[in-house]
């Protein structure tokens, strides 16, 4: 038994139902996001890399600008990133409730990677706004400091600052690209329980063609999608990124158009190798069409792309932008219909654990409506019983600790007595109603809990 199946409880059918709605919704933010986020972390530590070394500003100012206009903002990670994420893997936790599977275990893994990125690459954007206050404060100084103390001491901190910048770069893109790598081999696990009992350690899954595959495909998509958001942001939303000269706008423009093209030539291959090995009890009609819907809009997009890279118009930046999109919720249909199929057994099973659970609680539920247990007890009990008194009976502080809270047994015997303590007389039939006696039952454990006297 895993740590979750100890705090989960067993959904039933209509809650499995909105539990597959959640992780829809769910991989919707989740995934388009976790391509821009893959894209704009390494192009961003990248050209920032080779622009300090070269002295290129056009590199370092691109550096800049990818990774603040595809990052959007910190809230914006916290609802696009973190929230989903912890969403997958508690719905993950439901679907695979008690199953004999280390699919969880890994998806807790990559979980906890992706949150330690998300706060590094957020630390390493944040530079960029210190580097820009500090290169106001190197003005000032230079005006005002004729002992250039000042100027080498900004000029340290800047050095110091850039270092670990990088190193907070370029370790959350390691570990983005890691934990991207470990989530997409056990959600293929997940969705595949006939290897669950031969893929037994975390080398099993990472090392399997199913993983391979979808992983190439989620960075060829990451490659369109963050083309596609370079076009989009840098060149359409709110009349464009401001203060771009020709030179800047056309290095740009075809980093963004060949970075989308390349990338999207790979993803119909991609897609296609992905299907092939999917468990045969996972296909069904659903599938099938989710899948031919995700490769028309794939070549329909890699055609818009290759007018783009023969013309240089990124008027359609637009429409570009919205199809990668389409790409990417149909190929999650397509995956969640799979998944479906391949865990009916499973939702089977914890459907029957559900109906097992909720018989359980409603056999400890008692209805208190219309019954006073006081006063059966003041009409009934009171000539026999105290709870601290022996009278013609035992106390209640001595007998009623001895059903260790089952009200069930409690209420039996109240319905129908039977001797139990040679040491008093048998008790008499109360004449009561099942109802009533579960009343009296709960009643009574509940004042000896009190410790009335």
């Amino acid at each position: 038994m895993n740590f979750f199946d100890q705090i989960v409880i067993p959904p039933s059918a209509n809650h499995l139902l909105l539990l597959h709605y959640i992780l829809i919704i769910s991989l919707l933010l989740f995934v388009p996001y976790l391509g821009l986020l893959l894209g704009a972390s390494f192009y961003s530590v990248f050209f920032k890399r080779i622009g300090e070394k070269s002295g290129n500003i056009q590199h370092i100012r691109f550096a800049k600008d990818i990774i603040e206009k595809l990052t959007i903002t910190k809230n914006a990670e916290i609802a696009l990133g973190i929230i989903p994420v912890l969403s997958i893997l508690f719905v993950y936790a439901q679907l695979l409730y008690k199953a004999q599977t280390i699919a969880m275990t890994v998806i807790s893994l990559a979980v906890l990677m992706f949150i330690i990125s998300f706060i590094l690459i957020y630390r390493y954007r944040n530079t960029f706004k210190v580097q820009s206050v500090i290169d106001t404060l190197k003005k000032y100084v230079n005006k005002s400091d004729s002992s250039n103390e000042g100027i080498r001491s900004v000029n340290e901190y800047e050095a110091n600052l850039s270092s670990a910048g990088n190193k907070a770069g370029w370790i959350g893109s390691i570990l983005l690209y890691t934990a991207a790598y470990i989530f997409v081999a056990s959600i293929a696990l997940a969705s595949n329980p006939q290897e669950w009992g031969s893929v037994n350690n975390i080398l099993l899954v990472l090392f399997s063609w199913e993983a391979i595959f979808n992983f190439l495909y989620l960075i060829a998509a990451s490659g369109v999608i963050t083309g596609a958001a370079v076009l989009f942001y840098f060149f359409k939303w709110q009349g464009g990124l401001t203060g771009m000269d020709e030179e800047y706008s056309k290095f740009v423009k075809g980093f963004a158009i060949g970075l989308a093209f390349f990338s999207s030539l790979f993803i119909p291959v991609l897609l296609f190798l992905n299907f092939l090995f999917l468990p045969q009890v996972a296909l069904s009609p659903a599938s099938f069409l989710y899948l031919a819907v995700t490769l028309i809009a794939a070549l329909v997009l890699a055609n818009m792309l290759y007018s783009m890279v023969k013309t240089s118009d990124v008027n359609p930046a637009t429409a570009i932008f919205v199809l990668v999109f389409i790409v990417f919720a149909f190929n999650i249909l397509k995956d969640q219909s799979v998944m479906g199929n391949a865990l009916g057994e499973q939702s089977r099973q914890i459907m029957a654990v559900a109906d097992e659970h909720e018989k359980e609680i409603k056999s400890k539920t008692v209805s208190l409506t219309g019954v006073n247990a006081e006063q059966i007890y003041a009409t009934k009990c009171v000539a026999c019983h105290k709870f601290d008194t022996k009278l013609v009976g035992p106390p209640y502080q001595q007998t009623i600790p001895k059903y260790n809270g089952d009200l069930n047994a409690l209420a039996e015997y109240i319905y129908n007595p039977v001797k139990k303590d040679p040491a008093y007389p048998p008790m008499p039939n109360q004449g009561l109603k099942k109802k009533e006696a579960q009343a009296l039952a709960k009643w009574l454990l509940d004042q000896v809990a009190a410790g009335k006297k």
